[in-house]
């Protein structure tokens, strides 16, 4: 009887030692990993003054509120390749430039500094031109796959 307690103590702290090693593994990696994105993300933040970002981000802002304005004037049902792309670097811009001031601790925040998806709620027309534009991309592209029975 002593040897089967033995026994069970035994393989009781075998599997508790082996429990130990997996998790402080895991913390390792975890560690790792997360050591890693934040070296991604620094790498991604510009090192720009924080008055050039906020200029930067109104200049796009403008493209897009005036491309709105011309949008909204003419009653236009769809966008030009030159007004799609005007429309994705000027969100691509401003979103980077919104992700550096609050990277460097400039972002200040509604109501004075909007993000995204609120400066995108001022934009109606053009936001629901560019799905428009995006959903018939992925319609033509759907449209190409072969269909697998």
């Amino acid at each position: 009887m002593e040897n089967f307690l033995l026994l069970t103590v035994c393989a009781i702290f075998i599997v508790l030692a082996c429990m130990l090693i997996f998790y402080l593994q895991t913390q390792q990696s975890l560690s790792e990993i997360r050591d890693e994105l934040h070296e991604m993300q620094e790498q991604n933040v510009s090192k720009l003054p924080a008055e050039t970002l906020k200029r930067d981000m109104a200049a796009n802002h403008d493209k897009l509120v005036l491309l709105e304005a011309e949008i909204s004037k003419y009653h236009r049902e769809s966008l030009t390749e030159d007004e799609i792309k005007t429309f994705v670097t000027s969100r691509n811009q401003i979103q980077k430039d919104i992700a550096s001031l609050k990277a460097n601790g400039h972002w200040v925040g509604i109501p004075f500094e909007f993000e995204w998806a609120e400066l995108s709620d001022r934009l109606p027309n053009l936001v629901g031109l560019y799905r428009k534009y995006e959903a018939e991309k992925a319609a033509e592209a759907a449209a190409k796959e072969p269909v697998e029975t």
